[in-house]
């Protein structure tokens, strides 16, 4: 099902989503629309399309139209056009082709390893510095163990309720 222009009801093409104020706004216009109200810049005419997808996507192959997942059917460039993956075995079908885009997203990582909890977080770090300072204590270090007592009070007291 295809979504109207905001502005002339035509079968919308460019979707821009932001965040103002942490609330999420949607707009969907055509292109004609997106062109004239300078949401995206009008392209001259003898440039080369092709190319620049290409130079944007990191070099992607250009037959990454014909690649698609055995499972579900959905051709890579669906997934490009749309942002979503059809089924859990997209990743392995389209693995060449998602691997540069996923360590772009990831920091350089291609495996997302999700947000800890500040909770656990914190009962992490505090498992870590008490285990540096029995560490310490049985090194003889006794500055360094009487620091880390103190900073895990510190984490205690910054966190309790």
């Amino acid at each position: 099902m295809s979504v109207p222009c905001k502005f002339c009801g035509a079968p919308a093409t460019v979707h821009v989503t932001d965040l103002i104020h942490k609330k999420k706004r949607d707009m969907h216009i055509c292109e004609a629309c997106a062109r004239e109200k300078n949401v995206i810049p009008a392209a001259p005419a003898d440039m080369n399309v092709q190319a620049l997808l290409e130079l944007v996507l990191g070099g992607a192959k250009s037959d990454a139209a014909d690649v698609n997942c055995p499972e579900c059917g959905i051709h890579y460039t669906h997934f490009r056009n749309q942002g979503r993956l059809g089924c859990p075995h997209d990743y392995a079908a389209f693995h060449d082709l998602l691997t540069p885009l996923l360590e772009r997203v990831h920091n350089d990582a291609a495996r997302h390893v999700g947000k800890i909890p500040r909770r656990r977080a914190r009962q992490a770090r505090r498992a870590d510095m008490e285990a540096e300072l029995r560490a310490a204590v049985k090194a003889e270090r006794y500055e360094a163990a009487a620091k880390l007592r103190d900073d895990i009070r510190t984490l205690e007291a910054d966190h309790e309720p």
